[in-house]
């Protein structure tokens, strides 16, 4: 074997080996490099992202101050507006149209709330007042107003007419509410109250405030009267006692009673024809157990009766002064019918009736009331 050439087979492979190794050595340190980059961009990042949050915490602020903030829309066209107004904040909104349409802002007596429609009209607004609040509504051409209003005097709400004259106006204050309906001059045509304890009232007016009409609650009940154009009473109609029915008045043109009607539960219903005196002429009664009567007065005496007792019906027939003179009806001493003329004491002068036996009989007495004479059918038959 030849030296030399064992000598250039070393040689050789160690310089194979060496390139391996640089080889290796190279890709090691390529490898190294990779991390390190990795590594130093992660760094940054975890860096950025820090100081970004940290900015970001930075720029957004726990109170916001400013002395006039605006909202705008695409066009940059301001579409809401909070500032500072002559009492305080305040609030405006626009429409796209470019009107303002809301505010919202205060008074020198607390919140202001107002509403204008596209045509720049105000409809609403509801405010405070030093005495409580007030919500308004007005009709665009200004023909008619609703407000209702929280105050002092108590709840109220009032509807006015174009030149603000109220003309619907209701109203609470204590143990009392009220309803009226009013004249342009402000006279109450119709009034509707209530009073805690007592009961309702409803009142009709003419134009120039004379009563016209009224109900009410009484302590018996109800009563509806009416009014002629004069302002005297006309007609009424009221409820009784707790023992009777209702009531009904009809008066004369002065006022004074005319015509009543009273139902009773005993007594029967009763109807009461007046003079013009104001005094009682004629009576219409049922009775109490079938039992009617009509009876005419005469300065409060009756001075004729038509009526029905338990034999049948029977006719009387009186002076002034109330004693009866005539009276006829069925004879309670026999089967038919009787006439009695009496004196002006009540003695019975004459008689014409039947006799027990069912004949005719006149009979004539004294003024003491002695039997003198007697015609009787039996008596003077052939």
């Amino acid at each position: 074997m030849n030296t030399n050439t064992m000598t250039d087979n070393t040689l050789s492979q160690r310089m194979e080996q060496l390139e391996q190794r640089m080889h290796l050595l190279q890709r090691a340190d390529t490898r190294a490099r990779r991390w390190k980059t990795t590594a130093l961009v992660a760094g940054f990042a975890v860096i950025g992202l820090a100081g970004i949050a940290a900015t970001q915490s930075a720029l957004t602020p726990d109170v916001l101050r400013a002395r006039r903030f605006e909202v705008v829309d695409q066009n940059d066209k301001i579409v809401m507006l909070a500032g500072i107004g002559q009492n305080g904040g305040q609030l405006d909104i626009w429409a796209n149209s470019g009107t303002n349409v809301v505010r919202l802002g205060s008074n020198a007596d607390g919140g202001d709330l107002a509403m204008w429609n596209n045509a720049t009209q105000g409809v609403v607004s509801m405010y405070a007042t030093s005495q409580g609040g007030r919500i308004e509504a007005v009709m665009p051409d200004g023909s008619g107003s609703a407000t209702l209003r929280a105050e002092a005097t108590g709840p109220a709400m009032v509807i006015a007419d174009g030149e603000n004259h109220p003309r619907i106006v209701a109203t609470t204050s204590g143990t009392t509410t009220r309803f009226t309906v009013r004249s342009a001059d402000g006279s109450e045509v119709v009034a509707i109250g209530a009073l805690d304890g007592q009961g309702g009232t409803i009142r009709v007016a003419q134009t120039d405030g004379s009563i016209a009409a009224q109900m009410l609650a009484v302590e018996n009940g109800g009563s509806i009267g009416c009014t002629n154009r004069a302002g005297s009473r006309a007609a009424f109609i009221e409820s009784g006692s707790q023992d009777s029915g209702g009531m009904l008045t009809l008066y004369t043109a002065d006022g004074s009673p005319g015509i009543s009607a009273l139902g009773q539960s005993e007594a029967g219903s009763r109807i009461t024809l007046f003079n013009s005196q104001r005094m009682p002429a004629g009576i219409f009664q049922s009775g109490a157990i079938d039992t009617p009567m009509i009876a005419f007065l005469q300065n409060g005496n009756r001075v004729a009766g038509l009526g029905a007792s338990t034999s049948g019906g029977i006719l009387n027939l009186a002076q002034p002064d109330g004693k009866a003179v005539i009276v006829a009806g069925a004879a309670a001493d026999a089967n038919g019918g009787a006439i009695s003329i009496r004196s002006g004491t009540g003695s019975q002068l004459v008689r014409l009736g039947v006799d027990r036996l069912g004949a005719g009989e006149v009979a004539v007495y004294d003024g003491p009331g002695t039997r003198s004479r007697v015609l009787s059918a039996i008596a003077n038959a052939p």
